[in-house]
């Protein structure tokens, strides 16, 4: 009830006397009631919501959005629908993307085509963490003013990463990561390039805890390096570690390891740590160029952060003042502080659209609301249901008034309540939209109450923009322009009309010629005509190859592989970063140099494989191995860095081993012996695979073929040159033969169509080359194979193993002349055990012909000949200035796969052709061989 007061002095009413208890009693005060004329106003019941009174769709949506059926109308006793849904859309858009374009373009047509202010718009997104990036450039695009109300953490900071990153190499050890961690902040007075420079010091030699805490100079890369000067980067690593040294001296000096300090005096050594550094100075030059640059919205960040920097040790000093702890444990508490920080931001203009969550955001009064991103795990926000417990098991907690996360019904509850806001949200205007699929690919079901929605009218169906092209006339940018004429211009476009087409071309001859637009249209150009090839112009060419042209089987095999590789790896010498670690190339060139040495010393003890005993010739390998761990400085300081580092090495040693007893199986099959090893010819150069050893293993003098060279056309000469592992020698028929071996890791087969393709020309080379090569002591090759070094061990049932006593795992596979088969192994009896061919039951070597590595005499020779042709193929096509980016495919693989130059050269299957290969076999091979000397 109210008493009108409106006119006390006509009611006779004295309101102050009425109403004053101290000078009447409640007697008088119920009789002087009675006797005022008193107007009783009735409560007032809103039967609708006012701010839906200009559309009765959305009021309809409020009233009905969680009912199972609609309400009834009034006078009705059926459910009623709307007829007319005209401000409310529900669109589907085919990817994130998709969304935030359609939601730009129509928050243009509101503000152009019906007056709204961009204040009055929102777009509120379940996971705006997925969707600011696209909002960010579709609105800049459009020039659309907005404001994400998203608060940002504090730990994201550079400062904090700076001071994080400081005191975790202080109190954990000095690490890599932290180290540069801290030096990348941008805070340290140094430049980036020197960083770099410290940096892939620092990974190419393992540099540890204990290298950055030595006083002495740091001198791992040697006087003869020409990568580092060590000079310099002595001076940046002492610049780069001063300040951090002497934190560490405050807080936790090394001959006080677990030194205590109070609050007070943490929080000075860091802020001295930080004035030390001019770190307030530089937040301050970083908010002058914000204002500068009128980005309102950096400067208050840098202002607030450094506000609450304060903020935090101050608290800390209050909290625990009087106590004594470890920089560590302090450390850990700032930690945790700086992580549960937010900074929130004030919209730095009043008409702009805001785009937040719908539990976070600010919600003025709305005349339009965007719901994107509307499907059914994300929206409306997201549902998580991974954790331990059980909802039994919170509802159990709770009972005892211990507080968890809230039970998933909860959830679903609230989920149900941010519905609610975010469908009632809007005034005027309701668009919900969601994507078809995700980031991956995989389809995404639609929000569950988005069907509550379509069945309230009449008229409500959901839309498809996928494949929806924007018309000419519609443009709002130039941003949606660049975007029109790309999609219609360019080569996977399709255009239902040939006019179409040329009058947009003639658009974009106008924008080209015209000043203002210009740049506009010189981006449209060039991503219309983009077509990712590499070439090289003709005086480039010239220049780049002289009359006498060096290769090599890899470079060859590069080549064919693909064109672009080469360039980049032969022509621009581009290589990756060293790191300290034994990868399987340096390992593979660890077997390498320990073969080698073995062989060598063999032979200066006049001893051979068939008649040295087992134990005498594994000492002598043992002897080897640490002769060429001691030779070489990474190997050395590799095995002593870490037990792990000592058990790789240790592991490849005792690999070897059984490689050198199989090795000896092999030979003593036959009556080939190995005689010479790291056979080279040509000029072998450093940038080749074998030579890029870290520390660029010494080269001792070694049996060399002298020169093979081939006759280009032009008077140019081709120079060929290699190293070959090993030749084995025999006298057959008082001739001198060899065989070649060549070395691999892994167990590895001849391939026939890489052969015939170019992919893998090694072996036939290097015949071509013990053959060729002007100072060959013999002339006929007999063979090449390729022998692993490491092999899988094989899977077999204990009863299995019992009865394979007889197993060995090292058979050689590559080519050879079946006339020598008897040579090479003379205790073949069917499937040779030692190299890829069958012997028949009439003792020919040709059994299964197609599936081994055997040739007959004049295969063997055509083989030969087609190598020198292929060589001379590609050296042409090296020397026309082909470097285009086609990689081969072949039997589904293609050299992509494992390309250190992806990132170089961009190729996209959309835009680049790969070269398609089909596979062949032996036979085939030898056939179209047979069809081109014909």
């Amino acid at each position: 009830s109210e008493i009108d007061l409106a006119n006390p002095a006509a009611e006779n009413i004295d309101p102050v006397g009425l109403f004053n208890p101290t000078q009447r009693t409640y007697a008088e005060l119920v009789d002087r009631v009675k006797k005022c004329k008193l107007q009783l106003a009735r409560p007032i019941v809103l039967e609708r919501v006012i701010r839906f009174s200009s559309s009765p769709q959305l009021a309809h949506i409020e009233r009905n959005i969680f009912e199972l059926e609609p309400r009834p109308s009034e006078g009705r006793g059926e459910p009623s629908k709307l007829d007319s849904a005209d401000n409310i859309r529900i669109v589907s858009a085919p990817n994130a993307r998709a969304e935030a374009r359609f939601v730009a373009r129509q928050i243009l047509e509101l503000v152009r085509e019906k007056n709204y202010r961009y204040r009055d718009i929102a777009v509120i997104a379940s996971d705006i963490d997925s969707y600011q990036h696209y909002i960010r450039s579709y609105f800049d695009g459009y020039n659309i003013p907005f404001f994400i109300d998203k608060r940002r953490p504090l730990n994201q900071h550079p400062v904090v990463q700076f001071i994080c990153s400081a005191l975790q190499a202080v109190t954990g050890g000095f690490s890599h990561g932290d180290i540069f961690a801290y030096l990348k902040t941008d805070l340290v007075p140094i430049q980036r390039y020197d960083i770099d420079l410290l940096e892939n010091y620092c990974l190419a030699f393992g540099i540890t805890a204990n290298d950055w805490l030595q006083r002495k100079q740091w001198s791992f890369a040697g006087q003869d390096d020409e990568d580092f000067d060590e000079q310099r980067i002595n001076k940046i690593r002492l610049q780069a570690i001063s300040s951090v040294l002497e934190l560490r001296d405050r807080l936790c000096p090394v001959d006080k390891s677990t030194k205590t300090l109070s609050a007070e005096e943490f929080t000075q050594a860091i802020f001295n740590f930080l004035d030390d550094l001019k770190v307030k100075q530089t937040i301050g030059s970083w908010i002058e160029e914000a204002n500068k640059n009128e980005d309102s919205a950096a400067a208050n960040e840098h202002q607030q952060f450094y506000n609450k920097l304060v903020d935090i040790f101050d608290e800390l000093v209050e909290v625990f003042v009087g106590r004594t702890m470890t920089a560590a444990d302090f450390f850990a508490i700032i930690n945790s502080a700086f992580s549960q920080m937010t900074l929130a931001f004030i919209p730095p203009t009043l008409d702009q659209v805001l785009v937040g969550s719908i539990e976070r955001s600010r919600h003025p009064d709305l005349k339009a609301v965007f719901l994107v991103g509307a499907t059914q795990r994300q929206f409306p926000v997201p549902l998580t249901l991974d954790s331990i417990l059980t909802d039994d098991d919170r509802i159990a907690a709770e009972s005892v008034d211990f507080q968890l996360a809230p039970a998933s019904s909860q959830t679903l509850a609230e989920r149900q309540y941010f519905t609610y806001i975010a469908f009632t949200r809007p005034s005027e205007f309701l668009c919900v939209t969601y994507p078809s699929v995700d980031d991956k690919g995989s389809a995404v079901p639609r929000f569950q109450f988005i069907a509550n929605l379509e069945s309230l009218f009449e008229n409500l169906h959901e839309e498809s923009i996928t494949g929806e092209q924007i018309d000419l006339e519609k443009v709002h940018s130039e941003t949606e322009l660049a975007d029109l004429l790309c999609t219609r211009l360019g080569k996977d476009a399709f255009v239902s009309e040939v006019d179409d087409n040329s009058r947009l071309e003639g658009l974009l001859d106008d924008i080209c010629s015209d000043e203002q637009l210009t740049e506009l249209g010189s981006n449209v150009l060039s991503a219309i005509n983009y077509d990712n090839c590499a070439r090289l112009a003709g005086d480039v060419v010239g220049e780049l190859f002289g009359r006498q042209i060096q290769t090599s089987a890899t470079r060859l095999s590069t080549f064919a592989a693909c064109p672009y590789r080469y360039f980049a790896r032969y022509i621009l010498e581009l290589v990756e970063r060293e790191e300290f670690k034994f990868e399987p190339l340096d390992l593979g060139l660890f077997y390498h140099k320990v073969l080698d040495a073995l062989l060598k010393r063999l032979n200066e003890q006049t001893k051979d494989f068939t008649t040295i005993e087992k134990g005498e010739l594994l000492k002598i390998l043992n002897e080897q191995i640490e002769k060429v761990i001691q030779a070489s400085s990474f190997i050395s300081n590799f095995r002593r860095h870490s037990p792990h580092n000592a058990y790789i090495i240790h592991s490849a040693a005792d690999i070897l081993e059984d490689c050198v007893l199989a090795i000896g199986q092999m030979v003593r099959a036959g009556n080939f012996r190995p005689s010479f090893s790291e056979v080279s010819f040509g000029q072998l150069r450093h940038s080749e695979p074998f030579a890029s050893l870290k520390d660029k293993l010494r080269e001792e003098p070694r049996e060399t073929l002298g020169k093979y060279e081939l006759a280009l056309g032009d008077s140019r000469v081709l120079s060929l040159d290699g190293k070959i592992d090993r030749l084995d020698i025999a006298d057959v028929d008082n001739k001198r033969v060899v065989i070649v071996f060549d070395y691999k890791r892994r167990d590895m087969s001849f391939s026939w169509s890489k052969f015939y393709y170019g992919l893998d020309m090694q072996l036939p080379l290097y015949m071509l080359a013990v053959r060729n090569s002007a100072g060959s002591k013999t002339k006929d090759v007999v063979g090449a194979f390729y022998m692993p070094v490491e092999v899988s061990p094989q899977r077999a049932t204990l009863d299995e193993i019992s009865k394979k006593t007889d197993t060995f795992n090292y058979k050689a596979k590559g080519m050879f002349n079946g006339r020598f088969a008897q040579q090479i192994d003379g205790k073949a009896s069917k499937d040779s055990k030692f190299y890829n061919f069958y012997v028949t039951k009439d003792g020919q070597p040709y059994g299964l012909y197609h599936n081994r590595g055997v040739l007959k005499p004049v295969d063997f020779e055509q083989v030969l000949k087609f190598t020198a042709r292929k060589i001379l193929q590609l050296a042409e096509e090296i020397l026309s200035g082909e470097i285009s980016v086609r990689p081969y495919r072949l039997s589904g693989q293609s050299p992509c796969s494992y390309c250190e130059y992806n990132s170089v050269c961009r190729f996209d299957w959309q835009i680049n052709d790969y070269n398609p290969l089909i596979s062949l076999g032996k036979a085939e091979v030898l056939e179209k061989m047979d069809v081109v000397d014909g």
